[in-house]
């Protein structure tokens, strides 16, 4: 099992969060074996804790624990991602729309967020691209007025970001995704309704998640579930 690079002695709050992250950024990889006795070590808590946040864990379908077997990292499950993705579609789709109705100034409230972005592509951090990307939309989230809603469905996001990660590991794709935030926030800014249904479209990608995971799978077969 990789070595997870955290600070040591973590509350159980603390722990479950090293080790959802862990998961869904693929540090531990789809099929891995978790070790309760390595994570012990890694993280300096007691079993406690650890067997707390698997029970979360495997409750999320991020874990299958087999007794007798052990414990190991779940299958990334494409439908699941599927409708967590079309879930996020409609939510983000009417925040956006209805700022784009207003012409609501949004650039100096994501700037920051958009460089950092920016610095991902330029050293293909995925994982970085992720965090920041989540961070922009909850942006645009709070300048509506509906921050909440943002954070139900960021920690909704997991399965998803499991797929994500390994789709934005494709030839081009970080910076296509790059280029349609900023895109969002210029339709968004002129009021351009037409212009920003068609980026959300193409952004969310939910109209072609079948050609996205035979893609997705040919790469990285052996981390999908057989649905």
């Amino acid at each position: 099992m990789a070595e997870l690079k955290r600070k040591r002695g973590q509350n159980r709050t603390e722990v479950y969060n090293t080790l959802k992250d862990s998961i869904q950024y693929l540090e531990l990889m789809p099929g891995s074996i978790i070790h309760e006795n390595e994570l012990i070590e890694q993280l300096g808590v007691s079993r406690t804790p650890i067997r707390e946040a698997l029970i979360r864990l495997s409750n999320e379908y991020m874990v299958e624990v087999y007794p007798q077997r052990g414990t190991y990292v779940s299958a990334i499950d494409f439908h699941l991602a599927h409708e967590i993705a079309y879930m996020r579609h409609i939510l983000d789709t009417e925040v956006c729309m209805t700022l784009c109705k207003g012409k609501v100034p949004l650039q100096d409230a994501v700037d920051q967020e958009l460089y950092f972005m920016s610095q991902c592509v330029k050293k293909q951090d995925v994982v970085g691209y992720i965090k920041h990307d989540n961070a922009f939309h909850n942006e645009i989230f709070r300048v509506a007025g509906h921050e909440m809603i943002w954070e139900i469905i960021s920690n909704s996001r997991a399965h998803y970001n499991r797929m994500l990660t390994l789709d934005l590991r494709r030839p081009g794709v970080l910076e296509k995704s790059y280029q349609e935030h900023q895109d969002i926030v210029r339709a968004i800014e002129s009021g351009d309704e037409t212009a920003l249904m068609q980026i959300l479209d193409r952004h969310h990608d939910h109209q072609d998640m079948e050609r996205r995971e035979a893609e997705i799978r040919a790469m990285f077969p052996d981390y999908f579930a057989n649905e």
